[in-house]
Formats: structure tokens, C-alpha cells, sequence
């Protein structure tokens, strides 16, 4: 049971890596942030927000 706790947890935190990343890439080619990116970015605080409550809850 522990390992799905640890799998959903890594899953969530992948979400808002990947939108920094993302982001930071966008920023640096010189692009605009447009509404893909404000969408990415809330994608990114749910899965932030999930993550660290499912890491808090996590199983001992």
C-alpha cells in the first residue's frame, strides 16, 4: 500500500516540474505566456497542492 502512496505522490509532484520547466524554456526563447501557460500553471498548483497533502497523509 505504501508503494502506491509514494507513486501518487511522485505523479503529482511531476505536474508542476514539468510546468517549470515548460515555462522557463517559453521564457527563455523569448515567447509570450499566453493562455496555455496560465491553464499549465493551475494544473501545476492542484498538483503541488495534492502532492503535499498526500506526502502529510502518507502511510507509517
Amino acid at each position: 500500500m505504501k508503494i502506491i502512496y509514494w507513486l501518487g505522490i511522485a505523479f503529482l509532484w511531476m505536474l508542476p516540474l514539468n510546468v517549470l520547466l515548460l515555462t522557463a524554456g517559453k521564457l527563455m526563447s523569448g515567447g509570450t505566456l499566453g493562455e496555455e501557460e496560465l491553464v499549465g500553471f493551475g494544473v501545476a498548483v492542484f498538483g503541488a497542492a495534492a502532492g503535499t497533502i498526500l506526502y502529510r497523509r502518507r502511510p507509517r
